[in-house]
């Protein structure tokens, strides 16, 4: 679930976090939330979440400076 909080400069925090308490809620995925509501594109989303990029300091990634 901490995935959700590399949304938020995308999407927004109160729409990231609406999407962490459904996670938690239902048990279901960041990922697959945000599949089902169509909250970006498969492409974008994929490089959003993808936990590599996460790491990397500064850089594009969504953990990046």
């Amino acid at each position: 679930m901490s995935m959700v909080t590399s949304l938020a400069p995308i999407i927004g925090y109160d729409r990231a976090a609406q999407i962490a308490k459904e996670s938690a809620k239902t048990g279901r995925t960041v990922r697959e939330l945000c599949v089902e509501q169509k909250v970006l594109p498969a492409e974008q989303l994929a490089a959003v979440l993808d936990p590599v990029e996460m790491t990397k300091p500064g850089g594009e990634g969504s953990a990046g400076g």
